[in-house]
């Protein structure tokens, strides 16, 4: 899904948009999702936050959420291995999006 969306995306068709809040107290449901990789996303999260300080750690909290959820990987033989190092999750970090609903 990755190859199409960066092929409509370089014709200017599907240009991903960053949701923030238009104005703050906000109260709705979001979600992070990856750009390029429709798998790396969480569930919708129900936030109310009343400042934008409070919005960036309520995505911060998502973020660590996501790291934990896709970025251990449990071995047959019961060890836990981490799947993106420090390096790597920056990478990560920079295709994700805030999505709103």
């Amino acid at each position: 899904m990755g190859f199409f969306r960066r092929l409509l995306r370089n014709a200017g068709l599907a240009a991903p948009e960053a949701f923030t809040p238009p104005s703050y107290p906000f109260s709705g449901e979001i979600r992070l999702r990856h750009r390029e990789y429709d798998r790396l996303h969480t569930g919708w999260w129900r936030v109310t936050v009343a400042s934008a300080a409070e919005w960036d750690a309520k995505v911060r909290e998502m973020q660590e959420g996501l790291r934990r959820h896709f970025g251990l990987y449990l071995t047959k033989d019961g060890r836990t291995l981490r799947r993106w190092n420090d390096r790597s999750w920056a990478g990560v970090l920079q295709g994700l999006v805030v999505e709103g609903r």
